[in-house]
């Protein structure tokens, strides 16, 4: 899972170019950017393990309304020291988390990470990945997307890594198509046939 936008924070901050404040963004701009990049979950016999291994270690999505998850995720945040929150795209995590799936980290020491943990950490590219934790290597740990078929090429690292998946807030439909619908609602978008 590939998060593009970093949305809130309570700790310490994130030093990348590539991530947005969400108290810096609208409503309409938060949703139009936010991208979580759930692409990349093996398959469960690539990974070698059962869906009771990752859901034992990876917590449930709660279902919610659209706008529910993020306001969910940024309450959570604000009263629980070293969370923070990430919003996702993509079918990566699937069957766990959604697109647009909400998911709060907490910070946690390397030694306490085990095989089966979803984890958010600062990919190659610049932008945060949430994968499971495959194996323990002596450089870092091997993280794998449970749709993907490749083990991820960067480790997860005590540089790199953000957190845990400790929550979710999985959104009923897309904030965007919501936002949308609510816009036809009132009117506010023009029709051009």
């Amino acid at each position: 899972m590939e998060c593009s936008v970093h949305m809130q924070t309570n700790g310490a901050p994130v030093n990348s170019s590539s991530l947005l404040r969400l108290s810096r963004l609208g409503a309409f701009g938060m949703v139009a950017f936010c991208g979580f990049g759930l692409s990349g979950f093996a398959t469960q016999s690539a990974l070698g393990a059962s869906p009771a291994e990752f859901s034992a270690f990876s917590p449930a999505a709660r279902v919610v309304r659209p706008f529910e998850a993020i306001r969910l995720g940024k309450e959570y945040v604000a009263s629980h020291p070293g969370t923070d929150f990430l919003v996702g795209s993509g079918d990566s995590m699937l069957p766990l988390y959604k697109d647009h799936t909400v998911v709060i980290t907490q910070r946690i020491a390397m030694s306490e990470l085990r095989r089966g943990m979803t984890v958010a950490y600062m990919g190659e590219s610049g932008r945060p990945v949430a994968h499971v934790l495959v194996k323990k290597t002596l450089g870092g740990w091997v993280a794998k997307g449970v749709g993907n078929s490749e083990y991820d090429s960067a480790l997860v690292t005590r540089d790199n890594l953000m957190g845990v998946v400790v929550k979710a807030f999985e959104p009923t439909a897309s904030p965007m198509v919501a936002l949308l619908e609510e816009a036809r609602m009132r009117s506010v978008v023009a029709s051009m046939p």
